[in-house]
């Protein structure tokens, strides 16, 4: 069942493309280019539901932190880089 102006919000998510960490602006990872396989080209986000190349809606468990980058990258919703 899809959620009454979702759509809007996966726009919306693409006009967000960096985040200011620290003062430094960093670019958003795309669903897709995580170091994890989401299965971003059989399937839609699990959380989210942007297919690859897109952003993830602010929120999604799936978006990765372009700070805590490397193996163990971390959730943007809970690093606390944004803080």
């Amino acid at each position: 069942m899809a959620i009454p102006g979702w759509d809007l919000k996966i726009a919306e998510a693409q006009e967000e493309t960096t985040y200011i960490i620290g003062g430094i602006e960093y670019a958003r990872i795309p669903y897709g280019s995580e170091a994890d396989d989401w299965g971003a080209d059989k399937q839609p986000c699990h959380d989210c539901k942007v297919i690859k190349g897109q952003f993830h809606v602010p929120g999604c468990d799936a978006e990765r932190c372009p700070v805590c980058v490397g193996a163990h990258q971390r959730q943007v919703i809970s690093c606390g880089c944004l803080e």
